[in-house]
């Protein structure tokens, strides 16, 4: 009998299509992003004596791959809060967000050779020497929405 089944229906079986996020309609193939340990205070060339964050941010698919895509980046910067659930203490600063939906202001961003995007951030203030802070990094992808954080420290 099960002779006459396979003989009748053969003994492939029907497998589904494998498709990525793009292909089966979803926003991005982006999973995730995540805050490089690259991402440093650095002097700020323009202004004398001003320091600024080089932040550099990657955007991971699902293979863990860093990827490059059309998206929206905001950044914040809070105090850092020892002992606490939450290590973001009070807000400091708050970018205007950096639209890299363009392709042109998305390839000025793009550091190819470092796999992410990577910004320079003025600071309003002078941060204190060997004092913490929190990055933070929220990254839109159509509907999405991605974030990470990062414990900075200020070391002249």
């Amino acid at each position: 009998m099960a002779i006459a089944a396979v003989i009748i229906f053969g003994c492939n079986a029907s497998h589904a299509p494998v498709r990525s996020g793009a292909e089966s309609g979803k926003d991005s193939s982006v999973e995730r992003i995540r805050i490089s340990a690259l991402t440093e205070f650095v002097p700020n060339s323009a202004v004398s004596g001003q320091i600024q964050i080089k932040a550099l941010v990657e955007l991971v698919d699902i293979f863990d791959s860093s990827v490059k895509a059309p998206c929206v980046l905001r950044f914040e910067l809070y105090e850092f809060r020892a002992l606490s659930s939450d290590s973001r203490g009070r807000r400091l600063l708050i970018w205007p967000d950096e639209n890299l939906i363009d392709s042109d202001t998305n390839d000025e961003y793009w550091k190819d050779f470092l796999r992410g995007y990577e910004f320079l951030l003025p600071l309003k203030f002078s941060p204190k020497q060997g004092k913490k802070y929190i990055l933070e990094a929220t990254c839109i992808v159509g509907q999405k929405r991605f974030n990470d954080i990062f414990k900075i420290q200020y070391q002249p």
